[in-house]
């Protein structure tokens, strides 16, 4: 499967304090990164809340930075701010970036290509100038799958998004989040005693989960989920597109104490009831 990300904000960073900067300033431990490699990151606030999420790639001589379009501004302004007496440079960049699943990616030159983990496989990234575009497609020699096919396998994998399950709101662990974009094991990072202090606790009030729908009913974001205590156990993120049918339906923050597979909620718009989901598994 051949993804089309070009959409999202780039950035490049460069200058000889980089890796101590970047591991500074991101949860992942930047300092076990390689060139030819990427990882999932956040960036926090001092209070263990999401500015982005984001995708790191290395070279020799940079790191190339991908995240959520929207998030461009504030994210050059959250990293330039830390900024002090570091020989760093962040600009940001217009480059093509595509994703493709599976480990016999064919070599394109002209571009970076990075082994990356993007959709919890085996995959990589490619960036590479907007003028070779023409090329690297007739080098795969299939188009991209359409945005509705990549916002469905991206619900089947379980996998948040800025504006839909993370916002500024959001402590990345509620998300899943640390599974890929976490190190306990690093050194200091904003955000870092939160998110300690969070794994010393042992939970969070809230989990991103997977949801069973029944076939014969659509939801929407924003549709509240009702627990046994007839009191507000979550909300709906996300939902297939139109069109599409799997086991699992939507997505959405579920209350800890029913969020255990097989735990069924009741789905509320307004004041009524319109349907029921079931837990599947955690994100």
């Amino acid at each position: 499967m051949l993804f089309d990300l070009s959409h999202r904000a780039k950035f490049r960073i460069t200058g000889n304090d980089r890796v101590r900067f970047l591991n500074g300033q991101l949860t992942n431990d930047i300092n076990q990164l390689h060139p030819g490699n990427a990882i999932h990151a956040c960036a926090l606030t001092a209070k263990g809340r999401l500015c982005a999420d984001l995708f790191v790639a290395m070279t020799t001589d940079a790191f190339y930075v991908d995240a959520e379009l929207t998030l461009a501004p504030q994210l050059l302004n959250r990293l330039e701010r830390y900024i002090i007496a570091d020989e760093v440079s962040i600009e940001q960049v217009d480059f093509g970036l595509f994703h493709v699943l599976g480990n016999d990616a064919p070599e394109l030159e002209g571009s970076h290509h990075f082994a990356s983990q993007r959709f919890r496989k085996a995959g990589t990234d490619y960036w590479f100038p907007p003028q070779l575009e023409s090329s690297v497609r007739e080098r795969f020699k299939k188009p991209p799958v359409s945005p509705a096919e990549a916002e469905f396998y991206r619900i089947q994998c379980g996998i948040p998004k800025w504006g839909a399950e993370l916002s500024e709101e959001v402590i990345p662990v509620e998300a899943g989040l640390d599974a890929t974009a976490i190190s306990y094991t690093k050194g200091c990072y904003l955000g870092q005693e939160v998110i300690s202090r969070i794994k010393s606790i042992g939970h969070v009030n809230r989990h991103l989960r997977a949801l069973r729908v029944p076939e014969d009913l659509r939801f929407s974001p924003g549709d509240i989920l009702i627990g046994s205590d007839k009191k507000i156990a979550g909300f709906i993120t996300s939902v297939l597109p139109e069109g599409f049918s799997s086991e699992i339906g939507a997505l959405g923050y579920v209350r800890r104490g029913f969020d255990e597979p097989g735990s069924v909620l009741q789905v509320q718009r307004g004041n009524n009831v319109v349907g029921s989901v079931t837990v599947i598994y955690p994100n």
